[in-house]
């Protein structure tokens, strides 16, 4: 940080630019102000950055600015550089880019390398090279290092060896920006620590200092310095990519055994040299830990390949036994013979499907049009052999001279899946009546089956085949509607998969979790630190990694405020436990550990999903209560004004009997008394829930 100073009496006066500033008498417009001295005008000259370099440009004074005691002439000005000087109306200012008034001994910063630094003597050769001697061995020692934690302790120990010091830290900057020491040695006494004021002054300055009288060090304070009564501190930057990650921290405690500024030199070498050597241990460990990935990868690949393979090898071997059976059923009677061998049929698909699933070359098959009447023939002959086991009796009606469109997939088997359960339960002598309807696209299959029996419960793959199919039923009223597609332009678009949003830098980690997305059935959607403008399609899952996330914090409340993450639940990968809490508070639901495994990523996703179904189904479930309560109190607000009304008509109607009108009012009062008794029935009947999870209020018919 770059410094005006100037002498007051015998006392040093400092300024820190941080910003551009003016230079003059008037305190109130100029950051360096003198306002007692006449020959100064009143905003004398300015001191700006542009491009990286500080200037000094004379404001029209009526003295003039002199640098260097060279006149300023220059509209735009002239660039500063260390140590320059400049005098404007009698007042002398010194320009330096670094703490001013150090003496170079007891207190010092912004040294050379050690070449620059040792004096042109006899003595001071045999000083450097045992000094280059020393680093070299430390170095040695410190790159035989692997781990990078093993290489943090060897970077201290070597330098308190190095430069003889009492104690030493190393200390690691956090992302809140404070400070957290990773290691000590040395006398290091408990309670007795070092001071944040000099950490903060080294990461600000960006430079390695020296200090030989601490308490009296112009450049720090607090109380935590008073504290320390150390004799001489050495504290060096640990700088990677441009960034401060942490400090590098030495001191004596006799007042007798200072360091020199050649020390200085050898300190800031070292550290240099060890930030690089931890750089690429970090690297090290990092390509290290993507290649685990990658080899995690390939495990995963090849246990499903395995698993793909055993799958079906193990269904070609339920297919002989199964054949036999089939021949074995050729001659069973005829009423019990025609069921078993529909459903060995049925079950000869579905293991030549679930075999064919197994293998990633399989081709899905062309939809083509199939007729109504085709269908039903084939369904009609599967269900009635049912239904005489049962020794009950399908009534099918005449079927409509139309076409179905059949999807790649064994829809037949589907739908048998669907509806022969339920067929399973028909009591004696109950008849299941079939026809057929027409609506918007569809043509529907309505099975009206007798009282006491439930709505179907689809095992997942009836389900996913159904839906595959562009089919879909509803049930209502003892009677089970099919609704299958006239053709490819009216069938319903394919649902989208749910997105499983990844905010990280490490593109290394993309493989791992589309891996991931894939056995949860989603599309990976990686997404900035800064979350996209609304709108946005509905995302199931955010994950965020901590390692790959600069801000973690802000990133999470800004996806938490913004409206379309403001209820997906929030995943943070590869972050500590003493993260936790503050990321939690930020808007994260929950959170992994650095080495997680695929399985434990794919597990807490599925726990994450349970718990948001959960809160849908409560949040669900007190809407409607809350609409029952509705109702009720409708009821009670439009029976009192109803009650006026009917007999404020009745009396109408006596006096005017010929009136149509009254007539008509009445009708419709008796009909709004109608739809408040639905009201109370609403409020009064249970709810009955379905397999997908949805629930229904059943209110009958009003008589």
């Amino acid at each position: 940080m770059p410094y005006l100073s100037w002498l007051e009496g015998s006392q040093l006066m400092r300024y820190a630019i941080h910003e551009a500033c003016q230079v003059g008498r008037d305190p109130l417009v100029c950051a360096v102000a003198q306002p007692n001295l006449v020959e100064l005008s009143r905003v004398h000259a300015s001191i700006d950055r542009i491009g990286g370099i500080w200037w000094v440009r004379d404001l029209d004074s009526a003295n003039g600015t002199r640098l260097n005691d060279q006149p300023l002439h220059h509209p735009q000005g002239n660039a500063l550089q260390d140590g320059d000087e400049l005098v404007m109306g009698g007042w002398h200012l010194t320009f330096t880019e670094g703490f001013p008034g150090l003496d170079g001994t007891t207190f010092a910063e912004r040294v050379g390398d050690l070449f620059q630094e040792v004096r042109p003597e006899p003595a001071q050769a045999m000083v450097l090279i045992r000094s280059i001697e020393l680093l070299q061995r430390s170095t040695e020692k410190l790159l035989q290092q692997v781990d990078s934690d093993a290489m943090v302790k060897g970077l201290l120990d070597e330098s308190l060896l190095l430069l003889g010091a009492d104690r030493g830290f190393l200390v690691m900057k956090s992302k809140e920006g404070g400070w957290r020491t990773a290691h000590r040695v040395g006398d290091v006494q408990e309670g007795i620590g070092l001071s944040r004021s000099i950490l903060d002054y080294v990461a600000q300055e960006r430079t390695a200092i020296m200090s030989n009288q601490p308490l009296a060090d112009p450049r720090f304070g607090g109380v935590s310095l008073v504290e320390l009564h150390r004799g001489s501190i050495l504290c060096a930057p640990m700088v990677d990519d441009d960034e401060i990650h942490g400090a590098l921290y030495l001191d004596r405690e006799s007042e007798g055994r200072p360091f020199s500024r050649f020390d200085l030199a050898v300190f800031q070498a070292f550290v240099r040299l060890g930030s690089m050597a931890l750089r690429q241990a970090v690297l090290n460990r990092r390509a290290l830990g993507q290649a685990e990935q990658q080899g995690e990868l390939l495990r995963l690949r090849t246990v499903r390949q395995r698993e793909a393979e055993s799958h079906g090898e193990l269904l070609a071997a339920m297919a002989a036994p199964l054949r036999r059976i089939q021949s074995w059923a050729e001659g069973l009677a005829d009423v019990t013979g025609g069921a078993i061998r529909s459903q060995l049929d049925q079950l000869a698909t579905l293991l030549e499907r679930g075999s064919r699933e197994g293998h990633a070359e399989d081709v899905p098959t062309v939809g083509h049009s199939m007729p109504v009447a085709a269908l039903q023939e084939e369904l009609v002959q599967r269900w009635e052999s049912l239904l005489r086991l049962r020794k009950a009796r399908l009534s099918p009606s005449e079927p409509p001279p139309a076409s179905v469109w059949m999807t790649g997939g064994p829809l037949v088997v589907a739908l048998a899946g669907l509806v022969e359960p339920m067929l399973m339960q028909v009591p004696q002598g109950e008849v299941v009546t079939m026809r057929w309807d027409q609506e918007r696209g569809f043509w529907v299959l309505r099975l009206n089956l007798p009282a006491g029996l439930h709505a179907p419960i689809p095992d997942p793959w009836t389900q996913r085949r159904l839906q595959d199919a562009g089919a879909r039923w509803q049930w209502a009223d003892q009677a089970l509607d099919l609704f299958l597609p006239e053709g490819p332009d009216t069938m319903p678009e394919e649902p989208a998969r749910p997105l499983l949003g990844l905010v990280s830098d490490e593109l290394d980690l993309l493989g791992l979790f589309q891996t991931v997305a894939e056995a949860g059935n989603l599309w990976l959607h990686p997404l900035e630190q800064e979350p996209p403008p609304p709108p946005l399609p509905k995302f199931r899952f955010l994950v965020v990694d901590a390692r790959g996330t600069r801000d973690l914090e802000g990133c999470i409340r800004a996806y938490r405020h913004h409206p379309s993450f403001a209820t997906t639940p929030i995943l943070v990968v590869r972050c500590s436990e003493d993260e936790t809490p503050r990321l939690i508070e930020a808007g994260a639901t929950d959170w992994l550990a650095e080495g997680f495994r695929w399985e434990a990523l794919h597990h807490r996703l599925q726990v994450l999903r349970g718990h948001t179904e959960l809160q849908q189904r409560a949040l669900a479930t007190e809407r409607l209560e809350s609409f029952r309560q509705m109702a009720g109190t409708l009821k009670h607000e439009i029976n009192n004004p109803l009650a006026i009304i009917s007999m404020q008509v009745e009396m109408l109607q006596r006096k005017y009997p010929e009136e149509g009108k009254l007539e008509k009012i009445g009708e419709m009062v008796d009909r709004i008394r109608a739809l408040v008794q639905v009201l109370q029935k609403m409020r009064e009947t249970p709810t009955e829930d379905y397999a997908d999870g949805s629930s229904i209020l059943k209110v009958g018919k009003s008589g």
